[in-house]
């Protein structure tokens, strides 16, 4: 019984090792004094591919999680949680933008690559106050030495999340984006209440 106890225990601490961040305290860290509201963000069939062709990236989940930010009963950030594979496992991140459209901030919670691989905060510069049809793509983003797939794959993970605020889709507007979203969860619940 010992041995299997001791095998978990080994397996399980590169886990936790590589947590950065909870969540709880990454919104602690980029919303002190803000009402916080989690909320789920749900995207259609068709709203996947036109999305997926913009950002240069697939998107692999429909829904999302996200973080409103309020002060005074008006919301002033929204922050996404986005988990994607790297390598053969995954990051997580937290991706903080303002109502316009720009990116305020984004921060790597949790990794489970080598160290090595990680994008640091000097490198997520580049994507600062930036909308999505201005951030750098796979092609043009900043290289890293022997990253390529952390730093492509991060790139990519940040416009999957900076592509639904683009002026073509929702006006430049993430009241518009989320208005989508309220009404696709009022007809979710409906739909479940009428079964």
């Amino acid at each position: 019984m010992f041995k299997y106890f001791l095998i978990f225990i080994l397996i399980s601490l590169p886990a936790i090792g590589n947590v950065k961040m909870s969540v709880e305290d990454a919104l602690n860290k980029y919303f002190p004094g803000y009402e916080i509201k989690n909320k789920k963000l749900f995207l259609s069939k068709e709203n996947i591919e036109k999305l997926s062709a913009k950002a240069e990236s697939k998107f692999s989940n429909r829904i999302f999680s996200y973080y409103e930010a309020s002060k005074n009963g008006q919301r002033v950030y929204t922050a996404y949680l986005i988990t994607h594979k790297l390598r053969t496992r995954t990051q997580t991140m937290f991706i903080v933008f303002k109502t316009n459209g720009e990116m305020k901030s984004a921060e790597v919670i949790a990794f489970y690559e080598p160290e090595e691989y990680i994008m640091t905060q000097p490198w997520l510069k580049q994507f600062i106050n930036k909308k999505s049809q201005q951030m750098p793509n796979t092609s043009n983003v900043m290289k890293v030495s022997n990253s390529t797939i952390s730093y492509n794959e991060t790139t990519k993970a940040i416009r999957r999340i900076a592509e639904p605020l683009m002026k073509k889709h929702w006006h430049d507007k993430v009241e518009n984006l989320h208005r989508i979203y309220r009404v696709a969860e009022y007809l979710l619940h409906r739909q479940r209440r009428a079964k």
